[in-house]
């Protein structure tokens, strides 16, 4: 399995995340013959999973510390910021007690199930294979971006191109400070409050005004070129 990984890290990444997706399928079943909602199900599962995979592949977490330097982390937490944001900008209200639970749960799913598979796993497997820091930040980028084009049927084109430019740069961002600060518990930390400070507001129909989309625009490109910086940033 490590060979696999090492010397073949896109395929290997490719496989792993179709395995890690269809064990997950396994406690959506398993939860549906006790009645449980799927969504809660599957996010158990990915939890479940994605610690499951930093005990199987702790090769890739042996030098992780902790926390690093969280001065590095801050710029990802605009992320956060902006979900509150623009939940609040569009008329959206903040949940009972039960969308704190329910919000937890399902941003903690993510955020140890993608964090395990594309920074932990996957760039240890680009750096074993000889990839430079900012090559393994780009390739996990790309393929980060492209499996997440699975969540976006049904949406017209520019709602596509948002949601890949954020999953891009989103993953830009999080690579580019698990590489400075080794720290696995840090982007997991910063992935969970950005999806959670999202999933605590109640759902409502809304669309995003022109200046919502032109501020969003402008916060990826500030991100992405933070990312890139951050890579290439000497040691």
């Amino acid at each position: 399995m490590y060979r696999f990984g090492e010397t073949k890290p896109v395929l290997f990444e490719i496989v792993l995340i179709i395995l890690s997706f269809l064990a997950a399928g396994i406690f959506v079943f398993a939860g549906s013959i006790f009645y449980l909602p799927s969504e809660f199900s599957s996010s158990i599962g990915r939890i479940a999973i994605g610690l499951f995979l930093i005990f199987l592949y702790r090769r890739a977490f042996k030098e992780n510390r902790l926390f690093g330097d969280v001065r590095y982390l801050i710029p990802a937490l605009l992320f956060a910021v902006w979900n509150i944001f623009y939940n609040l900008s569009s008329g959206m209200q903040i949940g009972s007690a039960a969308y704190f639970v329910e919000g937890a749960i399902t941003a903690l799913a993510p955020a140890i199930f993608e964090e395990a598979i594309f920074r932990g796993i996957f760039l240890y497997n680009l750096k074993k294979k000889g990839y430079k820091d900012l090559f393994a930040v780009l390739i996990s980028a790309l393929v980060f971006s492209l499996i997440h084009l699975t969540n976006i049927t049904g949406l017209d084109a520019a709602s596509v191109a948002l949601q890949v430019g954020y999953s891009f740069v989103i993953s830009l961002v999080f690579a580019a400070v698990y590489l400075k600060n080794r720290s696995i518990v840090e982007v997991i930390l910063a992935h969970f409050l950005i999806d959670f400070c999202n999933r605590i507001f109640m759902e409502s129909s809304s669309s995003s005004s022109m200046l919502q989309v032109i501020l969003f625009v402008i916060l990826l490109v500030l991100e992405a070129v933070y990312a890139l910086w951050l890579t290439m940033k000497k040691k």
